[in-house]
């Protein structure tokens, strides 16, 4: 996979505006890598910044937002269930429910590292285990043509997952199958993202595909406006 071929076909094909974003995680800091300095609020906060430069990130700056810090893998959830429970009703709008049993259900990566590297794809310090797209719905049918169905949890169909949205990033990297989120209210409020944009994790086995399928595709524009029309007159996206 060629990153930055691949970002440029994202953006010549299919018209993605956002910059994708590579996520790597570490077992320690590169040197080549600038830290990140101040604190922030939330692990989907930290996928703006990569969008701009590359920067390590440790796994303690990834807890501001205490369902993406057990959801990144470097917050334990033990002892504080009751206190995500909360949290999952507020920022996801879910229903609390049984606290145990709904932060158990909730995806999270399992062998985290110490940290990790996000990074423009384009010019990526390190090998993606990740990448995350900004896309439209239009653009998500063209990429899900390339990539086949989106995964949920352990549902082969493919589904659509909304709450949290970080939770697609390990089921993405779990399945090695490309999941997506239609947001939660947290995503929304760390990252400034319109609505009428999803995010899209593709594991790192996938984007030899990506690429290749997005370069061969010499009718991306029809696509687009197909299911574009389709979506307008209530056809759905297919």
């Amino acid at each position: 996979m060629n990153s930055l071929r691949l970002t440029e076909l994202l953006a010549d094909r299919l018209g993605i505006e956002i910059p994708p974003v590579s996520m790597t995680f570490v077992d320690s800091e590169p040197q080549d890598v600038p830290p990140l300095y101040k604190d922030p609020p939330s692990f989907c906060s930290l996928w703006r910044i990569g969008e701009i430069r590359p920067v390590y990130v440790p796994g303690d700056q990834h807890s501001g937002c205490g369902i993406g810090g057990v959801v990144s893998g470097f917050l334990s959830a033990e002892g504080r269930e009751i206190e995500l429970a909360a949290l999952l009703e507020e920022m996801c709008e879910a229903s609390a429910g049984d606290d145990a049993q709904e932060i158990e259900r909730t995806a999270r990566f399992t062998d985290a590292g110490e940290g990790v590297v996000y990074s423009p794809l384009w010019k990526a310090p390190l090998a993606p285990d990740l990448i995350l797209l900004w896309a439209t719905l239009p653009q998500m049918g063209v990429l899900q043509d390339i990539l086949g169905k989106v995964m949920w949890r352990d549902n082969p169909q493919g589904a659509s997952f909304t709450r949290p949205a970080c939770g697609v990033l390990p089921i993405a990297h779990t399945h090695q199958k490309p999941a997506m989120s239609l947001g939660c209210v947290g995503m929304r409020l760390y990252t400034g993202l319109p609505p009428s944009l999803f995010l899209l994790a593709v594991p790192s086995s996938c984007l030899d595909t990506l690429e290749q399928g997005l370069g061969a595709m010499n009718d991306a524009g029809d696509r687009l406006r197909g299911y574009a029309k389709r979506m307008a007159t209530g056809g759905g996206g297919r």
